[in-house]
């Protein structure tokens, strides 16, 4: 009785902690986008140029397209919750492809340079369509914590042995703000992603996180350049490896 009790309890701490984080980020989308429109309204009454308001109007776009993408991480980890998702092996690279595409249509006013390095051309892991979502938010938020005029990262993906076990390793590597050393051992523990008032990637990372466990991965952040945070970070990321299909 009480390990039900403990399970449903989980639970009610899951719901109540996923709304808090999409509460403290979608309030913060609204925010910039009420701003903008304020800014807009200002700028029109003073007969601005019209070219002066079109940089808030994107403004606007862009934290439209993340709401959507906040919507759907939602929903995505609310079935992570509910249900038991298959596993199938999955195609990296052409999963990293479109993931890119994506970024691209959704950043179109962006610069955004995006490199990736590999000796391999065709890695397949244990996963499900949700492996998109995994590249789309960590690329992204490579995106939205950068002051850069070009937005630089690489990815490079390896194969190496632990334990006498296969393992992919994929490594984003960008030119943004950082991570400070505090918040590099905390980003992925349940007590942070429970934290409405954590400056960060909210439920993005923690569908990133779910998602990695449930590929019986592993997944942490690292300085792009050691011992300086302030130089971009480098996500990892380890998932095993799945033999060539028959």
């Amino acid at each position: 009785m009480q390990e039900v009790e403990n399970v449903y309890q989980d639970a009610y701490y899951r719901t109540k902690s996923l709304k808090g984080l999409f509460i403290h980020d979608i309030s913060n989308l609204f925010q910039i986008i009420s701003n903008s429109i304020e800014l807009c309204e200002s700028l029109l009454k003073d007969q601005v140029k019209t070219g002066d308001i079109i940089e808030y109007f994107q403004m606007i776009a862009q934290q439209l397209n993340l709401g959507k993408m906040l919507i759907r991480n939602v929903r995505n980890l609310s079935e992570l919750e509910e249900y038991k998702m298959p596993l199938a092996p999955v195609e990296v690279f052409f999963t990293l492809s479109s993931a890119i595409n994506f970024t691209h249509i959704n950043f179109p006013k962006k610069n955004i340079d995006i490199k990736v390095n590999s000796d391999y051309r065709n890695l397949y892991i244990m996963a499900n369509e949700l492996l998109s979502e995994v590249f789309e938010n960590i690329i992204t938020n490579s995106i939205n914590y950068n002051k850069n005029k070009v937005v630089q990262i690489e990815i490079k993906i390896s194969v190496f042995d632990i334990q006498y076990k296969n393992y992919v390793k994929i490594e984003f590597k960008d030119n943004g703000i950082g991570i400070d050393d505090a918040r590099k051992e905390i980003i992925f523990q349940e007590t942070h992603l429970k934290n409405i008032h954590s400056k960060g990637m909210g439920i993005g990372l923690s569908l990133v996180s779910k998602l990695i466990e449930l590929y019986s991965g592993n997944i942490w952040v690292e300085d792009r350049i050691k011992g300086n945070s302030t130089k971009g970070s480098n996500f990892i990321i380890l998932i095993p490896l799945e033999k060539k299909r028959r």
